[in-house]
């Protein structure tokens, strides 16, 4: 059959031509078909699938019928584990004097009145023999109505007055106290309480409290903080790490744009060797220009993903993101039926990556020095080992399929991930920007957009304050409130912002959520 139609066609070169023409056609629907098939899955997962990139299919569990395992994974010169090794040790169960050891706490005694105190039969005197508590929590939510009040005094002498002044208010001419603009600032930025709500809220107790007060209260409070937040940029644009990333944001009232267009809300954030920093700014637009204007005084290695505009970035060397390479290839993995996963080059792909992975983990826990001497011995091997692996694929792959592009993505981008073995203080992926905007995500997802770009500003400062609070574990209402109280009654030449600062040591100090009231 194949030779009579091998005869046709060299008889027929326009018949031959007409074939030709139609496998490449067939071909390409079949890419497409692929492709098709590959983003209807991965959109269905997103929408109705889990958002862990776990593989249940793990080495172990596959190689639960391999007999040569014992032989493959046998050392003789092993010592033997110890009991204290294999058994592990229950985590012992959280008491509730460690649960409540961080509250304030009051006494409320209930005591027979001195009346009673006697003994109704025989009329002789009580004898206390002892007394039973209980714990409870109590948590009131209530507005109270604060008179202050100086008393002036006068010389009878001299007739010369004398009197404490009060207190400045954060907002001058205001009604605000520091707490009640603290409470309002965590409730928008921490807990993705949107201000209309947090007006019906305060309706409930008893305050009249317009969205347009909340809003006016936040965008003065920031420009209080301002101060503050310079600082934590120019502390951070001084090391020599930082994590970046972006997230839209719709501003609604924005001069030149329509109301549904997208801006950028984008994150910095200092390395884990470093002090705890993150820190917000709004743009109208995802141009690289402006994390290279953010990052003009930074140099040094920049985690970011994938996205082409840090290459904008001048004096940084990028580190880009072995997470989002793991991503594309897990999308094509959980879209393969599930009795080819296992042999499939996605599979061999991703086992690659949780070796190295495996391995950055056991280097957590050295010193800057000892993790990078391990990176070279252990890490590096590994990387180049799968580098040549990609290299390899990409000659037999089809480059417009979900796997070509995967493969494509990963030899585009592993060598700069690759740049992650030059310190030790450089991490395998972008996941610690990924976290910090996370918080700006799941509020966004609340109140959806910023009704002026001095809103969407303001934001950015008290996000950025608030948000480093809680990185370095310190309790955000009460330190807002110290802050905002300190800048209102502190002249600019009187202020010390290295003390005052989120990540200073008295601040962490003092303000620390762990320490005991």
């Amino acid at each position: 059959m194949n030779k009579n139609i091998d005869k046709l066609l060299k008889e027929n070169p326009d018949l031959a031509d007409y074939f030709s023409k139609l496998n490449n056609k067939i071909d390409n629907l079949e890419q497409q078909v692929e492709a098709l098939t590959f983003t209807l899955s991965k959109m269905n997962r997103h929408i109705f699938g889990t958002s862990s990139e776990k593989i249940n299919s793990t080495e172990e569990e596959r190689n639960l019928f391999n007999l040569n395992e014992a032989e493959a994974n046998q050392n003789l010169n092993a010592a033997e584990p110890t009991i204290k090794k294999v058994v592990k040790k229950r985590k012992a169960k959280t008491t509730k004097a460690e649960s409540f050891k961080n509250l304030e706490s009051r006494e409320i005694i209930y005591d027979l009145d001195e009346s009673d105190k006697t003994c109704h039969e025989c009329d002789t005197s009580l004898v206390e023999v002892g007394s039973k508590t209980r714990e409870t929590i109590e948590v009131i939510k209530k507005a109270v109505k604060v008179m202050e009040k100086s008393i002036t005094y006068k010389c009878p002498k001299c007739n010369s007055f004398h009197k404490l002044a009060l207190p400045n208010l954060p907002i001058p001419g205001g009604i605000a106290t520091s707490s009640l603009l603290a409470q309002v600032i965590v409730d928008k930025t921490a807990n993705a309480l949107p201000l209309y709500r947090q007006s019906e809220d305060y309706k409930r107790i008893g305050l009249n409290l317009s969205r347009q007060t909340l809003s006016n209260w936040m965008i003065k409070s920031s420009l209080q903080l301002e101060l503050i937040f310079n600082k934590m940029r120019e502390d951070l644009l001084d090391k020599d790490i930082i994590h970046a990333d972006e997230s839209t944001l719709q501003v609604l009232k924005e001069s030149g744009k329509k109301a549904n267009s997208k801006s950028y809300m984008w994150t910095y954030v200092s390395s884990n060797y470093d002090d705890n920093i993150v820190l917000y700014e709004y743009t109208s637009n995802r141009a690289g220009k402006n994390a290279k204007a953010f990052l003009q005084d930074f140099k040094g290695y920049l985690h970011v993903d994938g996205y082409t505009g840090y290459n904008q970035v001048e004096n940084v060397t990028l580190v880009h993101c072995m997470a989002h390479l793991r991503r594309k290839f897990y999308d094509i993995y959980v879209s393969l039926p599930e009795d080819k996963r296992a042999n499939s080059n996605t599979s061999e792909a991703i086992d690659y990556i949780n070796q190295i992975y495996s391995l950055d983990k056991e280097s957590r826990d050295l010193s800057i020095n000892e993790r990078y001497e391990y990176k070279q011995v252990h890490i590096k091997p590994l990387m180049i080992k799968f580098r040549d692996w990609l290299n390899g694929k990409q000659l037999t792959s089809a480059p417009q399929s979900g796997y070509g592009k995967a493969i494509n993505y990963a030899v585009n981008y592993l060598p700069t991930i690759m740049n992650y073995l030059n310190d030790g203080r450089l991490e395998l992926d972008n996941n610690k920007a990924e976290r910090a905007i996370k918080p700006f995500i799941i509020g966004r997802k609340n109140w959806l957009f910023s009704n002026t770009p001095n809103g969407a500003r303001s934001s950015a400062i008290l996000y950025s304050i608030v948000q480093t609070c809680l990185l370095n574990k310190i309790n955000p209402y009460k330190y807002l409130a110290y802050v905002l109280d300190y800048l209102a009654n502190h002249n600019i030449s009187q202020i010390k912002l290295n003390d005052i600062l989120p990540y200073s040591k008295n601040i962490i100090e003092d303000f620390n959520m762990n320490k005991e009231q």
